[in-house]
């Protein structure tokens, strides 16, 4: 899950980078227990292949990495060459062709990302593909002709019974209005675990324009009865802080199904977005929420003033008054030298929470799946880490893996904000 409007940043991992920290660290990180990794994968940087055939190659890897039955791996595949279509037929090219659509689903431009749930208290997991319906024109028109005709094609394979779009429906026109701006019209996501799969769709705020971004946010939550939702994510927000992605699942219970709602810190630090989580809802952890940003910035508790950390608050009509759960999400990607560095500060943080072996394992695994090359050749395959917390307590983490086809990230520049 990239982030608007970045800019195309991926090159060749054979290209030698500096990555400088901009901060002292201001806590004192703890020397994470190494774990022995699964046998490697062969290192190939080189994808002679086509989307459809390296994304079964990555997600049945993966799937099969963290233990999943061979039913619940034949429900991911098939969503995913079901919402692939033909253009995931076509070659991946060797080098990101920028005259086409440039996705902004994954940080190196890959038009899909996968994402990996784990409960820190069992090791139970999710495991769950991203994807966005590529046009066959370089339009923002196209791309939103082409992403509501997957929406419609998913209602109609799935069915009514696991796939409604009577809410999105309400709120289609706030999200995909004409002369829409941005660089995201609707992605789709496909989670499974050996208990539940389900669709969720992403709707971009900023597409009328970022000073309405929170105009039309507001109006989505309203028009799905969760008025009083909004006036708890309002409460919360200052100047640099605005919604940068809104999600909805498609879940035909309307009382189940969650509204999701990102919102981007701005120069934010650790204690900032704590304390507006605190807010939101008194039984947050100040401490959980800092010691995660401290151990996954390298020790440092901001504030991040590069590529922003991210809050989503998940709101569901059966209480509107507060969130059912809370997610921070902190941009990996932008702030650790390459994926040794990044593996090291996670293995950290499973020690700082005691994680269950079974949690360290599926993650160490799961990596191991996905890269095609050695972890400190470059960085991007871990691209977000994030650490969602339910109204019953109970945590887990998120670790979003890019499938880098384009090859692996480089510094470009600063980052604009996403606006």
């Amino acid at each position: 899950m990239a982030l608007l409007d970045q800019k195309p940043g991926a090159l060749s991992c054979s290209q030698s980078h500096q990555f400088t920290h901009q901060y002292q660290h201001t806590t004192t990180a703890v020397k994470p227990t190494m774990l022995a990794a699964p046998a490697p994968v062969l290192i190939n940087q080189v994808i002679n292949d086509n989307y459809i055939s390296e994304a079964n190659r990555q997600l049945a890897r993966l799937s099969k990495a963290i233990g999943q039955d061979e039913v619940t791996r034949e429900k991911l595949l098939h969503a995913f060459n079901f919402s692939g279509g033909e253009w995931c037929q076509n070659a991946i090219p060797q080098k990101l062709d920028i005259s086409a659509w440039v996705s902004d689903v994954s940080n190196d431009h890959s038009p899909f990302e996968y994402s990996l749930a784990l409960s820190q208290q069992t090791g139970a997991s999710e495991l769950r593909f991203l994807i966005e319906a590529q046009p066959e024109e370089n339009s923002l028109a196209a791309l939103q002709e082409r992403t509501s005709r997957l929406t419609d094609d998913i209602a109609t394979e799935y069915g009514p019974t696991r796939v409604s779009l009577d809410r999105l429906n309400l709120v289609r026109d706030l999200f995909l209005p004409p002369n829409a701006e941005g660089k995201l019209a609707s992605w789709h996501s496909f989670a499974t675990s050996n208990t539940l799969e389900k669709w969720k769709i992403y709707l971009n705020p900023l597409a009328s324009g970022s000073q309405n971004a929170s105009k039309v946010t507001r109006e989505a939550l309203e028009r799905l009865g969760l008025a009083s939702s909004w006036e708890l994510l309002d409460s919360i927000m200052t100047g640099d802080d605005y919604p940068i992605y809104f999600s909805l699942g498609l879940s035909p219970d309307p009382e189940d199904a969650e509204v999701k709602v990102y919102v981007a810190h701005r120069g934010a630090s650790a204690t900032q977005i704590a304390q507006k989580h605190v807010k939101m809802d008194p039984k947050s952890s100040v401490h959980a929420i800092e010691m995660f940003y401290s151990i996954m910035a390298g020790g440092s508790l901001g504030p991040y003033r590069g590529k922003p950390g991210l809050s989503c608050f998940h709101f569901k009509n059966k209480d509107p008054s507060r969130p059912a759960a809370r997610t921070v999400l902190y941009p990996m990607d932008s702030y650790a030298a390459d994926d040794v560095e990044a593996r090291e500060r996670i293995e950290t943080y499973m020690d700082a929470i005691s994680a269950p072996q079974l949690y360290r394992e599926r993650y160490r695994n799961a990596i191991s799946s996905v890269q095609r090359r050695p972890l400190g050749a470059g960085r991007g395959i871990h691209s977000w880490v994030s650490m969602k917390e339910k109204s019953d307590g109970k945590r887990s983490n998120t670790f979003y893996l890019s499938a880098e086809l384009y090859g692996c990230l480089v510094d470009d520049g600063p980052w604009n904000g996403g606006r």
